[in-house]
């Protein structure tokens, strides 16, 4: 029989299923209090949070939601890191923990964009670049022709110029 805190538990976590932009399911062995705790730093300044959730209630909490199919893959000591802002950050900061830490914990999957990710897909995404570094190249793509076409026709104006001011100044030379 559920209790009335479990049931908030679970409230809590589908609203912030429902709220992120997207999550990462992440399966984590042998980190010391101080390695979780500097796990949870890094991964709160890529705008995300990570919680250690018992399987059992998250999958509770996702019935009914776009990545209910996430709920076969809690088994073991799992943590669930909610995205609140671009799902690429946090991906990173768990990957580079990962590295730094001998792969203490692992993406199993994600969910972004309204698509489940699979294991390889999820530790692509820390490969990617943000959405930032996308959007400044594409305005970089899309600035470079027009800042070519700023300096062409600048010259050509700066051209005529010149040669005005030159047909000035022999006119001046013969009138003299």
């Amino acid at each position: 029989m559920p209790t009335e805190q479990k049931r908030e538990t679970v409230a809590r976590l589908k609203q912030a299923i429902e709220s992120s932009e997207g999550l990462y399911i992440a399966e984590f062995s042998l980190l010391s209090a101080n390695d979780m705790g500097e796990l949870r730093g890094q991964v709160k300044a890529a705008d995300a949070q990570l919680v250690v959730v018992k399987n059992r209630l998250f999958r509770l909490a996702l019935e009914g939601t776009q990545a209910e199919a996430l709920a076969e893959l809690m088994t073991g000591p799992t943590a669930v890191v909610f995205c609140y802002g671009d799902p690429v950050a946090p991906a990173r900061a768990i990957a580079k923990f990962a590295d730094d830490h001998g792969g203490s914990i692992v993406i199993k999957a994600g969910f972004a964009d309204g698509q489940l990710l699979d294991e390889q897909q999820a530790n692509r995404m820390a490969t990617l670049p943000s959405r930032r570094e996308l959007l400044a190249g594409v305005v970089n793509g899309v600035a470079s022709p027009v800042t070519g076409l700023v300096y062409s026709l600048s010259s050509l104006v700066s051209d005529l110029v010149f040669t005005l001011q030159a047909v000035g100044d022999q006119k001046a030379e013969t009138a003299a």
